[in-house]
């Protein structure tokens, strides 16, 4: 195989923000080092996040600025080759794809009765009968050395294990990931880094010490090794790999069957086998996703965000971006370090929030949600925009329950109901309704603006006429038989008092 360093050799597949050019690789020195303005350009939304996370994991750990002073200045300046050339310098060669003794992400040595399809190393597209992403089993035969990097360090990060015996990331199985988008590649990457006093306050004593702090493929966890979660470093922690693969290079050059190209070195599978580990204590605050708490059976639990219904992900904007310290309130959340971060280095600036993650049934995708999310300057006071939210998830909340008191009707007083679950159906239908409508009441006014009121006002009425339009059609088939009539009716006065409740609750909720 030809040698493919994350560090020093082309690997990024971008594009110009302006499109006139696709399809190209470039090095992360190009990319931090020079002015254009690049996307990440590949197939798949979540990979395209994946690559961004990698490169945001990589800067990390050569280039964390001293303040925010001095992230604001990485943000609008490039590195000059010199101090890339330093940052570089400290990881020597940890992040090559086939090294002899420590390739990137992998052991080597693996025993396993045989090779795994490297399709299986794309979330979504493992062997048997869970295609969901692709047409046809073994469409991807061969990957490319950039799309296996960025696919093995997905698969250990942002994913569920590969089933059972197999040990899952550091956040879970389908951890949801939260970053904050730039105007461009190089702005977003720097938006996403940390500085020094931020990582303080998740790892207050890390000592930036790379003799202590090595990647798993470097130091590797022991098999069956029980050790704190307070021990994991932060570049140990951001690139920890929690399984023992090990890529399978082709027997003849091949085109990167995700990528396209040329034909060069690619990969046909690779080698896993089981291996198992406990890591005890809270969850190590990783900065790249929120953590929520909660109390149950009175202990405290930790554990970060993932989707587990089909609703949107506008219905958690609020643990996405708001702090809850839990003091006082025992189900407290954190935001993503980053976001907190955000709202002090570049404050009363509009959050234009990536979020990607899965819901997942144990090591099956069943879902992939991966979007840009815009909220209005003043955001990070946090009152008006959760109560936006509020405001929305309690509409829906109303029309769920009246149109399953429709359908079961009221023996009591003698209401004979539809005997159809309609609130399933409602639902839906409200979030993708709304869908709209709720990003455009979180972006369109500024949430500290002398007018946010009136906008509150027109974004519970709006909800009020979805809600409805969906009650009156659901169960306008069933409005033709008299003995309905009387539920519906009843069932509809009780929506409109609801939605009057709301509406009356944006007066008294204040500016």
């Amino acid at each position: 195989m030809a040698k493919m360093d994350l560090l020093r050799n082309a690997w990024i597949p971008v594009r110009h923000r302006n499109g006139a050019v696709t399809g190209d690789l470039i090095t992360l020195e190009e990319q931090l080092c020079g002015s254009e303005a690049w996307d990440i350009a590949l197939p798949r939304d979540d990979l395209e996040m994946a690559c961004l996370q990698l490169l945001i994991c990589l800067v990390q750990v050569m280039f964390p600025p001293d303040d925010a002073p001095a992230l604001r200045q990485r943000a609008k300046t490039p590195l000059s080759p010199e101090e890339f050339a330093d940052g570089v310098a400290k990881l020597g060669d940890w992040f090559d794809l086939d090294h002899p003794e420590w390739p990137f992400m992998q052991t080597r040595g693996i025993k396993a009765d045989e090779a795994t399809p490297i399709q299986k190393l794309l979330i979504g597209l493992p062997e048997g009968n869970n295609h969901a992403f692709f047409n046809e089993p073994g469409e991807i035969r061969y990957l490319g050395a950039p799309a296996a990097a960025i696919a093995l360090f997905h698969q250990a990060v942002n994913c569920p294990s590969f089933g059972g015996g197999f040990k899952g990331g550091l956040r879970g199985g389908a951890p949801i990931t939260t970053l904050v988008s730039g105007d461009h590649l190089r702005e977003t990457i720097w938006r996403n880094v940390l500085t020094r006093e931020s990582i303080t306050d998740l790892l207050p004593v890390y000592d930036f010490d790379f003799a202590q702090d090595q990647p798993t493929w470097v130091q590797p966890i022991k098999a069956g090794e029980t050790f704190p979660t307070a021990r994991i470093g932060l570049l140990r922690g951001l690139f920890w790999q929690p399984a023992h693969v090990s890529l399978i290079g082709a027997d003849e050059q091949q085109s990167c069957q995700l990528l396209g190209g040329e034909p060069g070195p690619a990969y046909s599978g690779f080698l896993k086998e089981k291996f198992t580990y406990t890591a005890e204590g809270t969850p190590w605050p990783h900065p790249h996703g929120a953590l929520q708490v909660a109390t149950k059976k009175g202990k405290r639990e930790e554990k970060f965000l993932s989707f587990t219904t089909t609703a949107p992900a506008w219905t958690l904007m609020s643990e996405f971006v708001v702090p809850r310290s839990g003091k006082q309130d025992p189900e407290g959340s954190r935001p993503a370090s980053a976001i907190v971060q955000f709202s002090t280095t570049w404050p009363k600036k509009p959050l234009s929030l990536l979020v990607g993650g899965y819901r997942s049934n144990q090591a099956s995708v069943i879902e992939r949600r991966h979007e840009l999310l815009s909220l209005a300057s003043g955001w990070e006071a946090g009152s008006n925009l959760k109560h936006l939210v509020e405001l929305a998830l309690k509409s829906r909340d109303a029309l769920w329950k009246k149109l399953f008191y429709v359908g079961k009707g009221n023996k009591d007083k003698g209401f004979k109901g539809l005997g159809v679950g309609l609130q399933k159906t409602g639902e839906v239908l409200f979030f993708r309704r709304t869908e709209r409508l709720v990003q455009s009441a979180l972006a369109d006014v500024a949430f500290d603006d002398a007018g946010f009121n009136t906008h509150r006002g027109n974004f519970v009425a709006a909800l009020a006429k979805v809600c409805r339009d969906i009650f009156n059609e659901l169960t306008e088939p069933y409005a033709a038989k008299p003995e309905l009539i009387p539920i519906i009716a009843v069932a509809r006065a009780g929506l409109g008092t609801e939605l009057a409740r709301l509406q009356q609750e944006v007066k008294t909720h204040g500016g």
